[in-house]
Order: C-alpha cells, then sequence, then structure tokens
C-alpha cells in the first residue's frame, strides 16, 4: 500500500464523516468508475499470457443498459436479474463490450431501444435496470460505508469492483466498521495502534509516532505477501532540555515495542510461508 493509500485509510478509520464527505466532493463532475471486475479470456486453453492490456470506455446510461442486456442474453439469460450478484452483473457488461466492436455499440442501442418500444419481456427489462442501478450506482450518491459480517477466521465485505466478497480475517486485525466501500485492491487488514506521547510544554502532551500493523493483500502494484508494520511521525514540536531528555526516555521505550512488533512480523511471515 504506497502512502497516499495509507494516508487514505488513516482519515477514513479516524474521520470517516470527512472521508465521506471528501469521496462524495472528489466525483463532483466526473462519471464513477468501474471495473475491470477480471480478465475476459483467462482460459486454460489461452497461450502463456505476456501482458494485460485494460481498455476503458465512457458509456451512456442507455448504452450502459444496452451492453448489459445483450451480455445478459448470451451468458445469463437464465437467471433472475434481480438474484445476480454486483460481479455477475458487471462481468455481462465486460463481456459485451470484450466481444463486440465499439462501432457495434449504436446498431446495439437501437435494437434494445426497439425491444424496449415493442414492450418485448417488460419484465424482465425492468429486472435488469434495477440489476444495472445496483451494480452501477449514481457518482452522486453518498459513498457507502462498510457492515462486515464476521465468522470464524473471515469477513465478509463489500467492493465496489467484485460486489460482495468473503476474505480471510487476521485475528490481529482491528475490523472494517466505519471504512469506505471501494475497490478490493483497497481492502486491507489494520492491527491496534502503538503510540509515543510526549509532553511538549504548553502543547501539552503530543503524540511523537505511532504504528500498526497492516497487510493489504490484494493490491495489484506493490503487493504485500505479508504483513508490514506502517510508522508516521504525527506532530512537530520544540523542546528544552529536561524536555528533550524526557523524549529520548519515550522513544527508546518506544523503539523497544517496535521491536517487539518486528518480531510479530517474523512470526506472521513463517506462519504465511508455511
Amino acid at each position: 500500500m504506497n502512502e497516499e493509500q495509507r494516508a487514505r485509510k488513516f482519515v477514513e478509520r479516524h474521520f470517516p464523516v470527512t472521508a465521506a464527505f471528501l469521496a462524495a466532493e472528489a466525483g463532483e463532475g466526473e462519471p464513477p468508475v468501474f471495473g475491470p471486475g477480471g480478465v475476459q479470456n483467462a482460459h486454460d486453453d489461452q497461450p502463456e499470457p505476456f501482458v494485460v492490456v485494460r481498455v476503458a470506455y465512457r458509456l451512456s446510461r442507455f448504452e450502459l443498459f444496452a451492453a448489459l442486456a445483450d451480455g445478459y442474453a448470451t451468458t445469463n439469460t437464465g437467471a433472475n436479474p434481480d438474484d445476480m450478484t454486483v460481479q455477475q452483473i458487471r462481468s455481462d457488461v465486460e463481456s459485451y463490450l470484450c466481444g463486440a466492436s465499439w462501432r457495434d455499440m449504436e446498431d446495439l442501442v437501437e435494437t434494445v431501444a426497439g425491444q424496449i418500444e415493442r414492450g418485448d419481456h417488460p419484465e424482465q427489462m425492468e429486472a435488469l435496470k434495477r440489476a444495472m442501478d445496483r451494480a452501477y450506482p449514481l457518482h452522486h450518491e453518498a459513498p457507502a460505508m462498510q457492515s462486515p459480517r464476521y465468522a470464524e477466521g473471515t469477513v465478509t465485505l463489500q467492493t465496489l469492483d467484485r460486489g460482495e466478497v468473503t476474505i480471510g480475517e487476521p485475528s490481529w486485525c482491528t475490523g472494517h466498521e466505519g471504512e469506505l466501500v471501494g475497490p478490493l485492491s483497497e481492502v486491507s487488514h489494520d492491527g491496534p495502534e502503538t503510540a509515543a506521547f510526549v509532553d511538549a510544554g504548553r502543547l501539552g502532551e503530543v503524540p511523537l509516532m505511532r504504528a500498526n500493523l497492516t497487510h493489504a493483500p490484494y493490491l495489484e502494484i506493490d503487493r504485500e505477501p505479508h504483513p508490514l508494520v506502517y510508522v508516521e511521525a504525527l506532530e512537530a514540536a520544540s523542546f528544552d532540555a529536561d524536555g528533550l531528555r524526557a523524549l529520548v526516555a519515550t522513544g527508546r521505550t518506544y523503539l523497544d515495542r517496535l521491536g517487539a512488533l518486528a518480531g510479530q512480523l517474523d512470526e506472521l511471515a513463517e506462519e504465511g510461508s508455511s
């Protein structure tokens, strides 16, 4: 997880209302981005992959619906759209876009518009509209907050690109309440904070450093095969001689605590490699 992602996670955890407001503000004026949910031609009979090429499409609301209708008719026509997962819905859209030329979109839109005008399959069309709204929420809606469901060693979370996912939940993770729903790659496990506070005179006690175990196992870049310890300095202050000695003593004690966390990292890495 890079520094920008860590900073966002810190704000989300400690200031969820502010994080939700900033996310909503950032979305104004630009359409939301969804996917891709996976590699479309990831089949056993494909040759050895060399690269993964990702292509983005800007779709109007009706173009999105037309792509879903075609993808549904091709791959999921026997399914009830109201029972489809977000991942299945998005997969139908992406499978159409992958298999057709962009020049085909105009013809597809005319075809689907004609079906609606003739009243073909009205209940199914309405169900597909509901499915589309579930999988592609409007950008001006408030960012969703996680409502995690915990089981033995697992947690079930919502994601923007994979829908509902159930993943492993390490015993040291403090949980995911108050986090914003984002893509799977941004899901991370964060342990309890350990912090050092020093007396800064008229400023009172200020935090010197903080650290916590963290693991973002689904990053697409700079993957984290094992947990890490995230450390940051939080405050700047000036000290006299006695205050500086107190800071050094506090720092030494805190470094011992960080040393214990290093030992925990070794244990977790051994567990993950076994």
